[in-house]
């Protein structure tokens, strides 16, 4: 089974006779092995009793809670990774300024060349689709040479900028969208973008801790109290291949429509039917299998999350002389 969604609002969770099972009034909405579980990401308004979080944290399985919008709240902490090694390297590593910059211009590459490879892919060449495909290239030329992180940062901003309008341009009408928006999302493909990024930085902050580093120490994104800057660096090579492609199949084939979402004062949000459709094709990306070219290897987008984890790893313990981050060829 490996990871469980509950969405069902008003549902507990227990533990009983080595099993979990969640049920909402007198119905079982879910009964399964307690060892199956890995991963149980809970949206809403979702009751744990104490034996099941006591099971869930001594099994180390990965628990993270969601408000009934998507946006992330926090996780069960079981016990680390032990490796104060490699996290006294990382954070010697993440005070050298040179080093953040080598980094950060190897995770806006790799962003960049993703987003590149995903327009030239499309079978549409909207007009806007050509424009950002200029503005990538020049981007990939201008961050080679740039003198610090502030710059980098602007020259991912004007690409991931066209890059938006450009995936608006690949929408069927009812979702192409203005700009990329957020805290909270303006449009229903926002909705969908934002819950997706979620999920992603969700992974990626699980595989990091597995691996023992410090999802709260980054090298790019700006230092904010309580946000885990590393796990949002990491997530950019990964953002496009995994959640862009996700929203543009659930759209364009009308798995998802405008009636999968419902507005309340002011807000826009999945409808529990929706919400089950994201989630479901989410799924299917994360276990979907690509070549990963570097090691020669056959894995899932899952796999490719947590080798890219132990990859960086060993770049901080001075393995490897450099991060290599994932590009699809």
């Amino acid at each position: 089974m490996g990871i469980v969604y509950i969405i069902e609002q008003g549902a507990t969770i227990t533990k009983a006779d080595g099993r979990l099972v969640v049920r909402k009034d007198s119905r079982v909405l879910e009964d399964m092995p307690s060892k199956d579980v890995e991963r149980l990401v809970i949206f809403g308004n979702v009751h744990i009793t104490t034996p099941a979080m006591k099971y869930l944290l001594e099994s180390g399985a990965d628990v993270s809670f969601f408000s009934i919008h998507g946006n992330y709240k926090g996780r069960l902490q079981p016990r680390l990774c032990s490796d104060a090694e490699l996290r006294r390297l990382q954070y010697q590593k993440s005070s050298h300024r040179e080093t953040c910059l080598e980094v950060s211009k190897a995770f806006v590459s790799a962003k960049l060349r993703n987003m590149e490879t995903f327009l030239k892919r499309q079978k549409r060449k909207t007009a806007q689709a050509l424009s950002a495909l200029d503005t990538i290239k020049q981007g990939l030329l201008d961050i080679q040479n740039v003198p610090d992180i502030h710059s980098l940062r602007g020259y991912e901003g004007s690409s991931s900028a066209r890059y938006y309008k450009a995936l608006s341009s690949l929408l069927q009408k009812d979702f192409q969208f203005q700009k990329r928006t957020r805290r909270p999302p303006a449009d229903e493909a926002n909705v969908l973008l934002s819950l997706g990024y979620t999920l992603l930085f969700n992974r990626v902050y699980g595989a990091l801790n597995v691996v023992g580093l410090d999802p709260y120490q980054g090298m790019y994104h700006l230092a904010d109290r309580g946000h885990a800057t590393l796990a949002s660096d990491f997530m950019e090579e990964f953002r496009v291949l995994i959640v862009d492609s996700v929203v543009l199949l659930l759209v364009n084939t009308r798995e998802i429509t405008v009636k999968d979402f419902s507005h309340s004062q002011g807000n826009i949000m999945l409808t529990h039917d929706g919400l089950k459709k994201a989630l479901s094709r989410f799924e299917d990306k994360m276990n979907t299998v690509i070549m990963h070219t570097r090691i020669s290897m056959r894995v899932s987008y899952q796999q490719c999350i947590e080798i890219q984890a132990r990859q960086f790893a060993r770049f901080i313990r001075g393995h490897d002389t450099a991060y290599m981050p994932f590009v699809l060829q």
